[in-house]
């Protein structure tokens, strides 16, 4: 009698346990300048690349170790200020950093782990003078 009764309860259990256990669909990260900010880059060294006929703007953490590549969301006012600056130099940047669409979509279905990419609404770049006289 007791083993029937012990019987039910672990076949409940087992059904009820992954009902009990499932937490929710998680959100999903929105893409794109002025969406989900992901992290905030403060005085960040990073080392720029530009092109004034394309209109692209791009930078590299000096200490990089995952490969990420930021791109500006709004090249266009920085230009001037990046024309101004030595960009050969490591320069000072910060901003809030956002998922690239593009990578988003692409890095699940890849078979292999894609460097990340983000884009970044840059609020403040500015030489960095540690070290110079």
């Amino acid at each position: 009698m007791i083993i029937k009764i012990l019987r039910k309860f672990i076949v409940i259990v087992i059904i009820l346990a992954p009902i009990v256990a499932y937490q929710g669909c998680k959100k999903q990260a929105k893409c794109g300048c002025g969406k989900d900010v992901i992290f905030e880059l403060t005085d960040k060294q990073v080392i720029v690349q530009y092109s004034e006929t394309t209109k692209i703007a791009v930078f590299y953490p000096v200490y990089n170790s995952s490969g990420a590549t930021y791109y500006f969301c709004n090249p266009g006012a920085w230009v001037d200020s990046l024309k101004k600056l030595n960009t050969n130099d490591y320069l000072l940047l910060s901003g809030k950093a956002y998922y690239e669409c593009n990578y988003l979509m692409n890095s699940g279905s890849s078979y292999y782990q894609m460097p990340p990419v983000y884009q970044v609404d840059v609020t403040s770049i500015m030489e960095d003078n540690y070290g110079k006289k």
